[in-house]
């Protein structure tokens, strides 16, 4: 019996090849400067796809994304700790739960407008 070959904790989804709706570019710039020379501006673009694809500021952040973006747990939990501190965003989480991440407008605490 062969063993799969291929990760099993990653499944296969198909996603469209470009997200319909913008990607704030403001929004971005300010987590660039923010994340200095750490991953937390690979962390940026990943929620930034996210709302896009959703079309909301409010986005899931699974392991599943966390793997398709090459992004480990301890990475991501000190990249959304910089991005709260810079007001970018609002996280909730609860255990055994994907984090919620609340993208904001910068430096407030209102939902940041997509599309």
């Amino acid at each position: 019996m062969a063993l799969p070959t291929e990760d099993q904790s990653v499944r296969t989804l198909t996603l469209p090849a470009q997200v319909t709706g913008p990607v704030r570019y403001d929004w971005l710039a300010q987590a660039a400067r923010a994340a200095g020379k750490t991953k937390g501006l690979h962390v940026a673009c990943a929620l930034a796809w996210l709302a896009a694809l959703h079309g909301r500021p409010d986005v899931p952040l699974t392991r599943r994304t966390m793997a398709r973006w090459s992004l480990s747990r301890d990475i991501v939990g000190k990249a959304l700790a910089n991005l709260r501190e810079q007001g970018l965003v609002l996280t909730w989480s609860a255990p055994g739960r994907a984090r919620t991440v609340v993208l904001t407008e910068p430096g407030s605490t209102t939902p940041l407008a997509i599309g």
